[in-house]
């Protein structure tokens, strides 16, 4: 494809033509008195007027509220405040969809969807009133807009066939968030994953990583060196730098192209304020907060500005965490507990109560302008910057691997776009073009088990820059038709050097993902919005359906993959092309103004990336290859990811994109004191790339794979019988890995969620999620399959200053673990008896050790102080030969037993609230965890936060 080839001057080029064009666009508008008469009556009949009124939630006037009118991509466009009887009007709107926010300090914000039509059509999207009564009261109250589920459009999340979460900055606000990702704790359909602090993982429908699409104002965060699984990418954006969060659940392929298989994460942040010539003084805040189980502590700050052309908005944080203390101060896979089977009560005696190596700490700062031009055209820049400092990787440290060092280090995000926003010119609503560079560095550095282990330094960075141009029009007045494209051209730059600690001899190797590459997704979507029906009582039948085609192109160069010799590091030159035609279609049928019915289809995609492409190294369960490596060494499938596994017979092949189509019907409830929702799903995903063990035929074993040397490893008696082997490198004793296509996945399940309004200060809200996962071929079940869950809150507000909230957090238990879990750390925590020997003579342990009989280090016979036992005594207690643990017998050194074959249910309860002291002092107060229960979240690699309390104070100047 041509597309995926320009170079990055054409790429510019192009991007400033279309800027210059719908520039140009915009000037017949500029004023209305040069247009000739007939021309200047139609334009003026798209400057259109709105009325509406304010109201509190027993009905009684809300005067010098703050009305603000803002476009689909957040930019304000008008502002108005409500007069004594608390009336608005707005005035001069072009035709399109908006955000209508209402704001006032004794009540909470409210956003509602607002669709401008035509003369006597205007209508908000919360009824077909021509004049808006909106309500404030308590938060639980409020309805929320999302412009995530339909690009380029408002829609209300209640009618929406799509299921979305909603966070807002006040939701932010009222707990800790070491991460952005907490917010979405509780969220139906969603589990919270954590490897380490400083991290987060949002699995949505059970699928997580590079399968999740992360968005920043419509933005891809995603690059092509996401990984697969648990990663940290959303950690790099700092909690203070999001206005609103929303998180929808299922492919979204046809709007945002490859990756959205789960759903996607929206993050919008700050459009700043236009202000009246009498405006003068800058408005600013600074919140100040901390945390127990932490002891973090943070502060924030942020000023705002503005004239009638020109708003400006920008702010810093800094945040420290401490070592975090877990539930009854307890590590539930503590590496003694793991590898010594020592009772947990006697490992927080000896290491303390909390979690060694999970304190971190981040620094960002963010800015945006924006600039409005004549004929309601909007300029707008932004840039944002975080960096994070001191995260290590505690599942592979005390966690459960007991490794000499594993930090994530660098760790940053450079983000900034440019867009050019025009609302109404001729026959479209709306024209935008952006331009952006999304700046990612990710490094590490890892060392194994004991200290003449070589130390492997990682360091990644990918710059990627995209290009986007999008189109809304209305068809009449009931079609609203979307259209656009964008290309996203990833540059990665990639080093990995060993040292060896005795010598200082550094080497360079093969990085984890070919030096120089490059990555470019290329796509053009439409989308089309049609009301079948829409009649005055509030009944509406509308249909929408979306199509995509996207094309992908990836080259890697053997020039740039040398060390300072001029030897190759193994990469060859190389491209490889994918391509792909999605879609999604949804009725939404609005039966009665209470009740409501949605069908939904979709396909998503996700086109390998460099992590499946060109991925090499040591990762959570052994060392990985790419499948193009594999293929042409001649490895077999292996059954799963586990060690010692059969083969399939398969040969591994060529990886290709995996696709999943997904089915959905909801329903919706909404009366005057009762909201509810209830959704059912059924996806299968085809030829998902999944991680498999790789196997060769024992008189085919080749000596190096991918550039690295491999040996055969034990084989099972399975093994022996199928006459293949695995093979492993010297830095990992388990099987060598690889990412391939491999058979077929089955999701189903449901989520539903409730409010009811108790009284006008009292309100309940409930949310519950379950799912079901298999794989097909062969059957069994899916890798960290999230578990039932669900939370339950009773708000509390008898003024407005004042806001309380009981909450509970429930989960399930899981033991529906596949094999992968089983032998992850995290998981099941499997362990063999040579792995608890090799523990044993590794370094982090060495200060609780004496030396045995010989008076050194490293044979059996030392001697672990706290039992006294010798370090064959421990093996041959915690997996004797020949017992049966957990429904496996012992047959050898090699034989792995799971410490856990489930994750554990809980059921936790938390305390919050906001008080507001004047106009200018607002505090935040939580107690979560009130019980101090000691819990993890499934696939995590640390337990959640004991008894926490949380304070944050706000001034506003």
């Amino acid at each position: 494809m041509k597309l995926i080839r320009l170079t990055f001057g054409a790429e510019l080029v192009a991007f400033l033509v279309f800027v210059l064009l719908t520039l140009l666009a915009g000037e017949p508008t500029a004023g209305l008195a040069q247009v000739p008469g007939q021309v200047q009556q139609g334009m003026q009949a798209q400057q259109l007027e709105r009325t509406g009124e304010v109201v509190s939630g027993d009905g009684r006037p809300v005067a010098a509220a703050l009305v603000t009118v803002r476009s689909g991509a957040g930019t304000p466009v008008r502002e108005v405040e409500t007069d004594e009887s608390g009336r608005f009007r707005l005035t001069g709107i072009p035709i399109g969809s908006y955000q209508l926010t209402i704001a006032h300090p004794d009540f909470e914000s409210r956003m509602v969807a607002l669709s401008i039509t035509s003369l006597g059509n205007d209508r908000a999207a919360n009824g077909n009133e021509k004049t808006l009564v909106i309500q404030l009261g308590l938060r639980v109250l409020r309805d929320a807009v999302t412009v995530t589920t339909s690009r380029g459009g408002v829609d209300d999340v209640g009618p929406s066939p799509y299921l979305v979460s909603v966070r807002d900055r006040t939701s932010l606000d009222a707990r800790p968030l070491p991460t952005i990702g907490q917010a979405l704790e509780g969220s139906p359909g969603i589990l919270l994953q954590q490897s380490t602090t400083g991290q987060i993982s949002p699995f949505l429908r059970g699928l997580t990583g590079y399968q999740v699409l992360n968005l920043i104002d419509g933005i891809r965060l995603n690059n092509s060196t996401f990984r697969s699984g648990p990663n940290q990418y959303l950690g790099l954006i700092e909690p203070s730098q999001v206005q609103r969060l929303e998180a929808m659940l299922g492919p979204s392929g046809s709007q945002y192209g490859s990756d959205g298989l789960g759903g996607v994460i929206h993050l919008q942040t700050e459009a700043p304020r236009f202000r009246s010539p009498n405006e003068v003084r800058p408005i600013g805040e600074v919140r100040l907060f901390g945390a127990s189980a932490d002891l973090s502590s943070g502060i924030e700050g942020k000023m705002s500005g503005g004239r009638r052309g020109l708003a400006w908005v920008g702010g810093l944080n800094g945040r420290w965490h401490q070592d975090l203390r877990p539930g009854q101060g307890i590590d539930s896979r503590h590496v003694f507990r793991r590898f010594l089977d020592l009772p947990a009560a006697r490992i927080r005696d000896l290491t303390g109560n909390r979690l060694e190596d999970t304190g971190f700490r981040s620094f960002g700062w963010h800015t945006r302008l924006t600039l409005r031009l004549p004929a309601d055209q909007f300029l707008n820049f932004r840039y944002q910057y975080s960096e994070l400092g001191g995260v290590r990787a505690y599942k592979d440290l005390w966690g459960g691997l007991g490794r000499l060092r594993s930090s994530f280090e660098p760790q940053s995000l450079n983000f900034l776009y440019a867009r050019y926003e025009k609302l109404g010119w001729g026959r479209f609503d709306s024209l935008t073009a952006t331009f952006s560079l999304n700046s990612q560095r990710d490094g590490s550095i890892r060392q194994g088990l004991r200290t003449t282990d070589r130390i492997t330094t990682d360091l990644n960075r990918v710059d990627s820059y995209g290009y986007i141009g999008q189109a809304t029009t209305r068809l009449g007045t009931r079609q609203l038709l979307t259209f656009g494209g964008e290309l996203y051209d990833d540059r990665i730059v990639a080093r990995r050097a060993e040292a060896d600690p005795i010598t200082a001899q550094v080497v360079t190797k093969r990085a984890l993902y070919p030096n120089g590459s490059r990555y470019r997704t290329g796509g053009v979507f439409g989308q089309d919005s049609f009301d079948i029906v829409r009649r005055p009582d509030r009944s509406v039948l509308r249909a929408t359906f979306g199509l995509r085609y996207t094309g992908i192109g990836f080259q890697t160069f053997a020039a740039r993959n040398r060390d300072l010799a001029g030897r190759n590091l193994g990469v060859v030159d190389s491209a490889l092309n994918f391509q792909d035609l999605t879609w999604h279609t949804s009725l939404s049928w609005q039966v009665t103004g209470s009740w409501g019915l949605h069908l939904l289809a979709g396909r998503g995609f996700r086109a390998p990336n460099l992590n499946d492409l060109g991925a090499l190294g040591l990762n959570d369960l052994g060392y990985e290859v790419p499948a193009e490596a594999a293929a042409a060494a001649g490895a077999l499938v292996g059954a799963s990811d586990g060690e010692g596994v059969a083969t399939s017979g398969r040969p591994v092949a060529p990886l290709r994109a995996e696709r999943l189509v997904n089915y959905e019907i909801g329903t919706t409830w909404r009366l005057r004191r009762l909201s509810a929702r209830a959704q059912l799903f059924y996806s299968t995903l085809e030829d998902p790339i999944v991680r498999r063990t790789l196997l060769f035929q024992v008189d085919r074993v080749p000596s190096s794979l991918a550039g690295i040397a491999v040996v055969p490893i034990a084989q099972t008696p399975q093994q022996q019988s199928q006459r293949v082997t695995g093979v492993a490198t010297a830095l990992d004793p388990r099987a060598v890995k690889s990412f391939i296509n491999e058979g077929r996945s089955l999701y189903y399940g449901a989520e539903s969620g409730i409010r009811l309004t108790l009284a006008s200060w009292l309100a309940l809200d409930g949310q519950y999620s379950f799912l079901v996962g298999r794989e097909l071929n062969p059957n069994r079940f899916i890798r960290r399959l999230p578990p039932q869950q669900g939370t339950v809150s009773l708000q509390f507000q008898p003024s407005g200053r004042l806001l309380l909230e009981l909450s509970g957090n429930f989960s399930g238990s899981q033991n529906r673990l596949s094999g992968g879990d089983l032998t992850d750390e995290r998981i099941g925590a499997a362990r063999r008896r040579r792995d608890i020997v090799d523990f044993l003579q590794g370094a982090i342990v060495r200060p609780f050790l004496a030396p045995g009989l010989d008076g050194l280090f490293g044979t059996p016979d030392d001697i672990f102080n706290p039992t006294g036992e010798t370090v064959a005594a421990i093996r041959d207690r915690v997996v004797p030969i020949g017992a049966t643990i957990n429904g496996v017998k012992i047959v050898d050194d090699s034989t792995r037993v799971p410490l856990y074959t489930s994750t554990s249910g809980f059921a936790v309860f938390n305390l919050q609230g906001s008080y507001r002291l004047g106009e200018n002092v607002t505090i935040n107060f939580a107690l979560r965890n009130i019980l101090d229960r000691n819990y993890r979240f499934h696939g995590s690699g640390i337990d959640e936060p004991g008894i926490n309390a949380f304070l944050g104070v706000k001034f506003s100047f």
